[in-house]
């Protein structure tokens, strides 16, 4: 979850009717865990089809139709490889993986299925292969998307900045630090209920976000430095608001290191660039296309097991949008 500026910003809640129109960069990876972490089974390991994950194709299909539905042209946005950076973020969340598989295994030989289902979610993977078959799913279903040369969130923040899409759907507050003008939490959990109340969308303005704390983009960088992002563990004892004070006062990371006592990391510039000139591909993203409806079902229906109310729920959203086509009988569209 990077750096965490819950408390820093102030989110307008909308309907999903105010993105109508609107092409919007969506975070994979957040998503994907999103979804087989909360389609489980009674084990709590994410539902599956042959004994191969479907929780992920699941939780694509019907968020992606769903905006498409509303007119929103999602852009989906891949990670890329890691930097070395965050390397030591990536091993701590691995260690903690494998303490859980072993913990789970454990529940399940004392056949404690309680404990295995919520020990089952925390075990979730979005392999490489899961990978692939998301991508092979926008593919069939007409919709956008694009690998990252590195973060997700990043990539997706210059297109918004760039003007190439019109906001970046993710739960991940690095997207501000990133420079994302505008950021927008719970797109693709929009009407869901969760914890006992009923998510909606959130839009962040990044400007409104400088403007009312009177700070720059550049200090808001070393503001979540200071606090902890996944390249940097951050400095002890300093939180959002703590950490916002200072950089108020003082202007810069190392004014306060100097004030505070604190020693710098080494690569602080290395870091600092990471935020501000995070590197994005300059190849346009394609325009989406039209799902053609057999090979869809050929591939989630025959192949993963989807039902019909699941199928059917997806189709009609997407031929009401246009965004539908059948292989046996093509439309004038088609020539």
């Amino acid at each position: 979850m990077g750096c965490n500026l819950r408390d820093l910003v102030s989110p307008e809640a909308i309907e999903l009717s105010d993105l109508s129109g609107k092409r919007v960069a969506v975070d994979v990876f957040l998503n994907s865990y999103q979804f087989i972490t909360s389609m489980t089974g009674p084990d709590g390991k994410p539902l599956s089809y042959n004994e191969k994950p479907v929780a992920h194709l699941m939780g694509f299909l019907d968020r992606s139709t769903m905006m498409i539905s509303e007119g929103i042209d999602p852009v989906f946005v891949f990670d890329g490889k890691p930097h070395d950076l965050k390397m030591e973020t990536l091993g701590e969340r691995k260690a903690r993986k494998i303490e859980a598989v072993s913990k789970w295994e454990a529940a399940i030989e004392a056949e404690d299925m309680e404990s295995a289902k919520k020990l089952g979610p925390q075990t979730a993977e979005y392999t490489p292969e899961m990978v692939q078959e998301t991508k092979q799913l926008f593919d069939l279903m007409g919709v956008s998307w694009v690998e990252a040369p590195m973060e997700a969130e990043g990539a997706a923040a210059v297109m918004c900045s760039r003007g190439e899409v019109a906001a970046v759907a993710s739960q991940d507050w690095d997207t501000l630090l990133y420079g994302s003008p505008v950021m927008v939490r719970n797109l693709t959990s929009h009407g869901t209920r969760r914890f006992g109340r009923v998510l909606a969308a959130e839009r962040i303005s990044l400007a409104d976000t400088l403007e009312t704390h009177e700070i720059t983009q550049d200090q808001l960088v070393d503001l979540g430095i200071m606090v902890g992002t996944d390249f940097h563990p951050g400095i002890r004892g300093i939180g959002p608001k703590t950490g916002l004070k200072l950089i108020q006062k003082h202007g810069t990371m190392e004014s306060v290191a100097e004030t505070k006592g604190f020693e710098l990391p080494d690569n602080l510039e290395e870091i600092r660039a990471l935020f501000l000139n995070h590197p994005c591909k300059e190849d346009p993203v394609s325009d989406p296309g039209r799902a053609v409806e057999e090979d869809l079902r050929s591939f989630l229906q025959e192949e993963r097991g989807f039902g019909d109310g699941r199928m059917k729920r997806a189709l009609e959203r997407l031929a009401g949008a246009g965004r539908l086509r059948s292989a046996s009988q093509p439309s004038l569209f088609d020539f």
